[in-house]
């Protein structure tokens, strides 16, 4: 019994952070969750304290899915930049028409909360802090591997690859532009190893 009402919070919470990362959080009303998840709003508040309790669980897993993402690319990969550069092409090009949105939810945390609610601001700054660690220590082991150069640090590295990566989900968030996805995604890459 306990393992099936995991499974079903895990579910809930997967459902919801894709309603939430589609939407963003104030635009999302408690009907929307009601009927993306079938859940009673009395049940939601049981389960999660509130909207806000759901959303932050929802932020949460949003971060494990990217990290596990590019944990399986790195998997399959015989280096540190070749399994970066698989993940950015399957969120680029591969599943860019599945997601919900082609903007990155932490990054759309960070824009929505900047000045409306502390506790979900502050949540969306720390959940990008311990990605940007986590991708610190990939570029820390690229170095180590000498796939990068030690010109930089692995901090600078993993900052370099955040402003690059955002920037390709934005600017191919546009219609139109699909063709140019490869030879920007080649010029990334290229520009790290030359950093």
């Amino acid at each position: 019994m306990a393992n099936k009402v995991k499974f079903e919070r895990e579910n809930v919470i997967r459902v919801a952070s894709q309603l939430f990362w589609e939407k963003g959080f104030t635009a999302t009303s408690t009907r929307d969750l009601q009927e993306a998840i079938n859940m009673r709003p009395g049940s939601i508040y049981a389960a999660f304290g509130s909207k806000e309790g759901l959303y932050s669980e929802s932020l949460k897993d949003y971060t494990v899915q990217m990290k596990s993402q590019i944990d399986g690319f790195l998997a399959s990969s015989d280096t540190v930049i070749g399994g970066l550069r698989a993940f950015v092409e399957n969120v680029i090009i591969k599943t860019k028409d599945c997601s919900p949105s082609a903007i990155c939810m932490l990054v759309k945390a960070n824009s929505e909360f900047a000045e409306k609610d502390a506790s979900l601001y502050e949540l969306s700054l720390d959940l990008s802090a311990k990605f940007e660690a986590y991708l610190t220590t990939l570029f820390a082991q690229a170095i180590k591997n000498n796939e990068l150069s030690s010109n930089l640090t692995a901090l600078e590295y993993a900052q370099f690859f955040q402003v690059q990566f955002t920037g390709l989900r934005g600017y191919f968030n546009r219609p139109g532009v699909e063709q140019l996805a490869h030879p920007m995604i080649n010029q990334m890459f290229a520009l790290i190893k030359k950093l």
